[in-house]
């Protein structure tokens, strides 16, 4: 069992990193000073990771034989770049 998602990172890196659900319950806390960058990294996949599994379950749910459609792909992609900090 998990923390259903939506998860938000509440405090912003090198500072310290707190991961949030949408009600304020910490999800996941961080050294409140002096934060490395692995750590915000890490910060920012966990405080993904419900959007990467509802992205994994739509790219891997029962279809019609034709693949994930454009749309699950595209979601996908905006997960990864926020998961990975990417532009």
């Amino acid at each position: 069992m998990h923390t259903p998602g939506p998860w938000y990172m509440t405090a912003s890196c090198p500072d310290g990193t707190m991961a949030t659900d949408d009600k304020g319950a910490r999800i996941a806390l961080w050294p409140p000073q002096g934060g490395t960058v692995e750590q915000c990294a890490n910060a920012r996949l966990i405080a993904a990771a419900p959007q990467m599994l509802r992205a994994l379950q739509r790219l891997t749910r029962p279809d019609d034989g034709r693949g994930p459609s454009d749309e699950d792909l595209a979601y996908a992609l905006d997960v990864i770049r926020i998961a990975t900090g990417a532009p």
